[in-house]
């Protein structure tokens, strides 16, 4: 066998380079070649840079599972891992690990290659529509190809341990990928500075979401809450982040009558800074396996206003560290964002007890976590010496 590992995700820019990097690191450190299949999700403009990837592998990926183009992109998949013989294959998001996992079946019973996958939020969860059941499905059914699966929040973790019973899988439960939560705490801005580059009034109150602008990060709840606050005067919303919904929500600031007080400031490369200028964090996603978003805000002190679902309240604690409310429930958004603007008391506190609440989701401990994983399953590590 050889000492090769492939990732394998449906994009590589907003999944492998946000989320792995420092495990990709870890194994070239211990002597494995990685690879890295994925869809190029760069900028046009944008050299495809993914660090300590040995082979990038541009696969067509498409999110919805119904895609025909998946049956192009498995195929592409099989040919490389028939090809490579791979220590581990590790694979992630629910496309691109169903196919990994099925195509990876003849090299896993061939060759033994260990077959892990991380669930970074399965779509199958209580007080999920019913059309999520073919997602709980599949996972039942794709069990049987892997050797180990990694959960993220504790929900997620009673499901992996259900399927994994009577089965040759082990479920692991880790505090998510990893938030370097020491560099965001001290990492220095100039506020004033920051604020007037992306149009911010330096003494203005400042809102901020981040993350995918789509359906499941439900950003139009958030827009119409701001438009019901009733002094917008010095107060504005920040929303970094790209996504299929972007024109949709830029025309809806312009129907609610916020579009000058709403700044869209897309894909950004500094949230470590653009965290440290916020006041309050808005989160109403609709599902999360876990949120690093949100704990990434909690990390320079900001208390977060989200979503009551599973993943969030693995860290986040009604009325303690955050305020959380049912995802759609505008006029509960609105209200607790003015309940904050107006009680800096309560603001302040929420936010030291945000910054108490986020060691646990540390970088280190999940680096900890994760390559403890690895040394189980790959030969070469079971030997190390662990530091």
């Amino acid at each position: 066998m050889d000492k090769k590992v492939l990732f394998v995700a449906t994009v590589a820019k907003k999944h492998i380079c946000q989320f792995h990097l420092p495990y990709m690191k870890w194994l070239r450190e211990h002597g494995y070649e990685v690879h890295v299949c994925a869809k190029n999700d760069f900028e046009s403009d944008e050299a495809v840079d993914i660090p300590d990837c040995d082979k990038f592998y541009d696969i067509p990926f498409c999110r919805s599972p119904f895609s025909s183009k998946n049956i192009t992109a498995y195929k592409m998949l099989k040919e490389i891992i028939d090809r490579n013989k791979y220590a581990m294959i590790h694979c992630h998001t629910p496309v691109g690990a169903a196919a990994a996992r099925i195509a990876a079946r003849k090299t896993r019973k061939k060759n033994g290659t260990v077959v892990l996958y991380t669930t970074h939020g399965f779509h199958f969860y209580k007080g999920a529509p019913k059309s999520s059941r073919i997602y709980y499905r599949a996972e039942k059914s794709l069990i049987r190809y892997t050797d180990g699966i990694i959960t993220i929040n504790r929900e997620d973790h009673e499901n992996a341990e259900k399927f994994c019973k009577n089965n040759s899988c082990k479920a692991f439960y880790i505090h998510g990928m990893g938030v370097d939560t020491k560099r965001i705490a001290d990492t220095y801005v100039d506020k004033d500075k920051l604020k007037e580059s992306l149009g911010i009034k330096k003494d203005a109150f400042t809102l901020l979401s981040v993350s995918e602008i789509n359906q499941n990060k439900n950003v139009t709840t958030a827009l119409k809450a701001f438009s019901k606050i009733k002094d917008r005067s010095n107060v504005y919303y920040l929303i970094c982040g790209t996504g299929g919904l972007l024109e949709e929500c830029k025309a809806l600031a312009e129907q609610l009558g916020i579009s000058d007080r709403v700044i869209f400031a897309g894909y950004r490369y500094d949230i470590f800074k653009i965290v440290h200028i916020a006041d309050v964090f808005l989160f109403p996603s609709l599902r999360e396996g876990l949120g690093v978003a949100a704990i990434e805000a909690m990390s320079a002190g900001v208390p977060v206003i989200g979503s009551d679902i599973r993943g969030v309240r693995e860290y986040a604690v009604n009325m303690k560290n955050s305020i959380l409310l049912e995802p759609n429930d505008v006029d509960g958004f609105a209200k607790a964002i003015e309940k904050l603007m107006g009680d800096d008391r309560l603001r302040e506190e929420l936010g030291r007890n945000a910054l108490l609440s986020v060691p646990p989701f540390d970088i280190n401990n999940s680096i900890a976590a994760v390559t403890e994983i690895y040394r189980s399953y790959l030969e070469d590590e079971k030997s190390v010496v662990k530091v």
